[in-house]
C-alpha cells in the first residue's frame, strides 16, 4: 500500500467510514473520481477484509457509453469484483435531466444496497465537488448550515475522498498508469454547475491568495460544528411533529430559528424552499400574528394559527 493510499485508508478507518468485514457498494462512472475510489478501496484489502460490488449507470446519452461499459467490465474482471450495469433511455431530451438522472441513480443504488444486504454505499465525491456545491448554494441564498454541502458519512452513504482534490486523484491514477473514462459534457457550460466548475472556481483560485481549498474546507467544518450544536439543543421531534409552535421558534437565536423552520418544512416534503419563504414565516412568528398563510411552490401553503405553524399540501387540500 503506497503512502497516498494509506493516508486515505487511515482517514477512512479513523472516521469509521470503512471497517473490517464491511460490504461496500461502489458507484462507478469510470471517471477520475470513481476510478480512484474503486482502486483505493480495493487496495484496502491489504489491511482489512472488505467485500466490494460495483454499480455502473448507462444513461443512453453518449455514443461512447457502450465502450465504457466494456472497459469497466474488463477492469472489474481483472480485480475479481462483481459489477452491475443499469441502462436506461428515459432521460433523452428531458428538461432537468441532471437532477432526474441523479435521483434515478440514488434510487437504484439504494435498491441494490437493500437487495444485496450490504453495509454501505461509497460515492466518489471529492473536495472539488464540495466546493462547487458550496458556491452553488451560496449563489442561491443558502444559510451557513448549507455550507456543509456534502456529508462525509450519511448512512448508508460514505464519501472517503471528500477531503481529496481532483488533481490529487488524477496524479494517483497517472502514477498507477491507470486510464479512465472522460465525459466531454463536463467541459461544456450548458449547466450552472459546469459554469461554476469551469469558470468561477478557476477565477476564485487565481484571486484567493493561496490555500483556496483549505478555506472552503474550513467553512465546511464550521457548518458541521453549527449543525452539531443545533442537534444538541433541538430535539428532532420538535420539527418532525405535525405542528411547530411559535414559542419554539421565538426562543432561539435568529440563525437557529430559521434553521428550525427550514427543517420543519423539509421534513414535511417541502423541497423547493426559498430563503424568502423562511424569512416571511419567521417575521410572522416574531410578530405573533395569527390566521396568516404563505404560499409555497407547487401550491402548498404554510398556515399560522393559534400560535402554531402547519402545512397544507395540494394533495391534502384535494382530499378535505
Amino acid at each position: 500500500m503506497d503512502k497516498f493510499t494509506y493516508s486515505i485508508f487511515k482517514f477512512s478507518t479513523e472516521n469509521q467510514l470503512i471497517q473490517n468485514n464491511d460490504q461496500v457498494l461502489i458507484s462507478l462512472s469510470g471517471g477520475i473520481d470513481s476510478m480512484s475510489l474503486y482502486l483505493l478501496l480495493n487496495d484496502f484489502k491489504e489491511k482489512i477484509d472488505i467485500k466490494l460490488h460495483l454499480v455502473h449507470f448507462h444513461h443512453g446519452l453518449r455514443d461512447e457509453s457502450d465502450d465504457e461499459v466494456d472497459f469497466l467490465k474488463e477492469l472489474a474482471e481483472k480485480h475479481n469484483t462483481p459489477i452491475t450495469v443499469i441502462k436506461t433511455n428515459q432521460f433523452k431530451n428531458k428538461k432537468g435531466m441532471q437532477n432526474l438522472a441523479r435521483n434515478w441513480r440514488y434510487e437504484n443504488l439504494e435498491r441494490i444496497h437493500s437487495e444485496l444486504k450490504f453495509d454501505k454505499i461509497a460515492t466518489a465525491h471529492q473536495l472539488d465537488d464540495l466546493i462547487e456545491t458550496q458556491i452553488w448554494r451560496i449563489l442561491r441564498g443558502g444559510s451557513l448550515f448549507t455550507l456543509n454541502a456534502i456529508q462525509l458519512h450519511r448512512p448508508p452513504y460514505i464519501r472517503p475522498l471528500l477531503q481529496i482534490s481532483k488533481a490529487e486523484l488524477k496524479n494517483y491514477l497517472e502514477n498507477r498508469n491507470q486510464t479512465w473514462c472522460e465525459d466531454a459534457s463536463n467541459f461544456e457550460d450548458n449547466y450552472t454547475r459546469n459554469k461554476i466548475r469551469n469558470q468561477i472556481i478557476p477565477l476564485l483560485k487565481e484571486t484567493s491568495g493561496g490555500n483556496f481549498e483549505e478555506k472552503f474546507l474550513a467553512l465546511n467544518e464550521d457548518a458541521v460544528d453549527l449543525k452539531e450544536y443545533f442537534n444538541q439543543i433541538i430535539a428532532p421531534k420538535t420539527y418532525e411533529s405535525n405542528e411547530l409552535s411559535f414559542i419554539a421558534i421565538q426562543a432561539l437565536n435568529p440563525i437557529f430559528a430559521r434553521e428550525l423552520i427550514y427543517r420543519f418544512l423539509l421534513h414535511h416534503d417541502q423541497t423547493e424552499i426559498t430563503r424568502a419563504n423562511i424569512n416571511d414565516i419567521y417575521k410572522m412568528v416574531l410578530q405573533n400574528l395569527g390566521n396568516w398563510k404563505i404560499q409555497l411552490k407547487r401550491n402548498n401553503v404554510v398556515y399560522g394559527k393559534s400560535k402554531k405553524i402547519t402545512i397544507i399540501t395540494k394533495l391534502t387540500r384535494g382530499t378535505l
